[in-house]
């Protein structure tokens, strides 16, 4: 079997209210060679018939069964030990991939070595694909190694990063296991950064890990800030002034994207 260069990771548990369309905005994207895995956590929906029907016209899709539930982290290390790809790119089972996502991020990371992770601007959409607000990211990789350890400024789900074989979630985090593998890779010295492109969707509503558990999130985020609060910008004083102003500038320009939509 030929090894592909993107290897897109999707854990689904009771998804299926929004699964067409999440696995449409993969399989349908410009760039076609790719590796769908899909980790059912155990789901009692119709989430894996959905799946299925999709296989039945589509090679990429690989399905894992877990035995168990396990949660989000533990299924997407699942996938990850299973991941062929080159490449690793995240969706969240209710979120969307503009159809030329896989593209423009992977060109991005063949021409940009010194990257390790990319994520994306993205747009928040409610139950009903409705427009919320946006969030155009900033796409300088000293200003997030300098912000991350105080606020996470990357989308889980628009993230991709390269497939190195020892890249895992800390499965004891049971919310905020991604900022946690964020600070991680700082920790490692390798680069993050954004692209200002409206690459994803991510819905928020009722009952999505967004929205829900705000709680259990703040707690796993300031775990980990604490666990690594000795982690260094490398900026001194004269670049944190400069890109302080440069991060005002982007606000400033960015505001009425920001705002909710009537």
């Amino acid at each position: 079997m030929e090894t592909p260069k993107i290897s897109v990771i999707m854990p689904i548990y009771d998804s299926g209210k929004f699964l067409n369309e999440s696995m449409s905005s993969i399989l349908n994207q410009t760039f076609k060679d790719f590796e769908l895995i899909i980790i059912n956590d155990k789901s009692t929906d119709s989430s894996l018939k959905i799946v299925k029907k999709y296989m039945g016209k589509d090679k990429r899709i690989i399905l894992i069964n877990n035995k168990r539930n396990f949660g989000s982290a533990k299924s997407r290390n699942i996938g990850l030990k299973n991941a062929r790809g080159k490449y690793i790119a995240i969706l969240d089972s209710d979120d969307i991939s503009n159809k030329n996502r896989l593209q423009v991020q992977y060109d991005y990371l063949e021409k940009h070595s010194e990257i390790f992770l990319v994520g994306s601007s993205t747009i928040y959409i409610d139950e009903r694909s409705r427009e919320i607000r946006r969030f155009r990211k900033f796409n300088n990789y000293k200003i997030l190694r300098w912000k991350l350890p105080k606020s996470c400024g990357i989308v889980h789900s628009s993230v991709m990063f390269r497939n190195e074989g020892n890249i895992f979630y800390n499965e004891e985090f049971k919310s905020a296991h991604d900022y946690n593998l964020y600070l991680d890779l700082l920790s490692q010295g390798k680069n993050l950064t954004n692209l200002p492109f409206f690459l994803t969707k991510h819905r928020v509503y009722s009952g999505s890990a967004h929205s829900s558990n705000e709680k259990k999130q703040e707690f796993f985020s300031n775990k980990t800030k604490k666990a690594h609060r000795n982690l260094k910008s490398g900026l001194n004083l004269f670049e944190k002034i400069f890109y302080s102003l440069k991060l005002i500038i982007f606000y400033l320009k960015t505001k009425k994207e920001k705002k909710t939509k009537s």
